[in-house]
């Protein structure tokens, strides 16, 4: 029988072999989420984690659409040519994401999340893209279609459409 402490050691060399030759655990996701988290928000954990769930719950939907490669093949690109410039990451990748969003697109289409993100981005100059959207869950489908239900205008709704959308979301699953 080995002894405890030598397996211990064994496996701290081991994975002291492994870091020094770049060997990694982690996914390509999870890199640029790191990348993003000390580059944008020095380093916050919070959003590092946060950030790392969603890669996690977009990865598992795009799965059941088909699109996982595309998701993976996007990732990658974004792993490696990750820039921070200032406060600001950048990528090089927007054939990959719009090939991604394209595939998004086309199988979320008469999603209550997609009818949602088409009114938003009336409201105001929309942003940059910075990524995939996020996954479009039983949850928060449910929650969006509360928002386009209860709100005469999604930019700006009132006081009492949103209690009632507030009410409506208590209805929704939980993620």
């Amino acid at each position: 029988m080995v002894p405890t402490h030598a397996l211990r050691t064994a496996s701290a060399l081991l994975a002291s072999a492994l870091a020094s030759l770049g060997v990694s655990c982690a996914s390509h996701e999870d890199d640029v989420c790191g990348d993003v988290g000390d580059c944008a928000f020095g380093g916050d954990s919070t959003f590092v984690a946060n950030c790392k769930a969603e890669a996690k719950t977009l990865r598992a939907e795009l799965v059941t659409y088909g699109c996982d490669g595309l998701f993976d093949e996007y990732y990658a690109c974004a792993d490696t040519t990750f820039q921070c410039q200032g406060a600001t990451a950048t990528f090089s990748c927007s054939a990959g994401l719009e090939a991604l969003d394209g595939c998004i697109q086309d199988n979320e289409r008469s999603t209550a999340c997609t009818a949602l993100a088409q009114q938003q981005a009336l409201c105001t100059t929309p942003a940059a893209p910075s990524g995939p959207p996020p996954a479009c869950t039983l949850a928060r489908d449910c929650e969006a279609e509360c928002l386009l239900t209860n709100a005469a205008n999604v930019c700006a709704p009132r006081l009492d459409e949103l209690d009632a959308v507030r009410t409506c979301t208590a209805a929704c699953p939980s993620e």
